[in-house]
């Protein structure tokens, strides 16, 4: 039988984890948009989008889950792993989030431009990289958490 780590650990883990994985997501993309120069120079730019807006997708995933799961430490509970709802809320709450700041950046505030080498969600032309980033990281973050908090 496993034995599940504190909450606040497993807490702790899920915005850690989250936190590392998307800031290496931002600059691995970050020659897919108008001036970059070098990782060093947007590196800043990276940690500041990285601590505002995706951990904002990563806490109202989080506390999504927590309303449905009706347990604020859902992490430690590991019944939630076998609920469809870990794995799809996270998808469609970051994929919505990513669509609505892309949307926004490019088009209502034209804070930022892709390069020729971003490839384009359909329809949208919104860059896919950022779209992926939210399809991909928060499940991840969601098994590494549970993998980190299993002893």
């Amino acid at each position: 039988m496993r034995k599940f780590t504190s909450p606040l650990r497993s807490l702790a883990s899920y915005f850690g984890i989250g936190f590392l994985l998307h800031l290496a997501w931002e600059n691995l993309q970050a020659p897919l948009y108008i001036n970059f120069l070098s990782y060093a120079q947007h590196f800043e730019a990276c940690l500041r989008a990285t601590a505002t807006g995706d951990m904002f997708a990563m806490l109202l995933i989080y506390l999504s889950l927590a309303i449905i799961h009706q347990r604020l430490f859902w992490l430690t509970d590991k019944s939630v792993y076998r609920h469809p709802a870990t794995w799809i809320i996270p998808i469609f709450i970051g994929v919505m989030i990513a669509v609505i700041f892309e949307l926004r950046a490019v088009y209502a505030t034209q804070s930022w431009q892709y390069t020729d080498t971003m490839p384009l969600v359909p329809f949208l032309q919104i860059g896919i990289t950022p779209v992926l980033q939210m399809i991909i990281i928060p499940p991840l973050t969601i098994l590494l958490t549970r993998k980190i908090s299993a002893s």
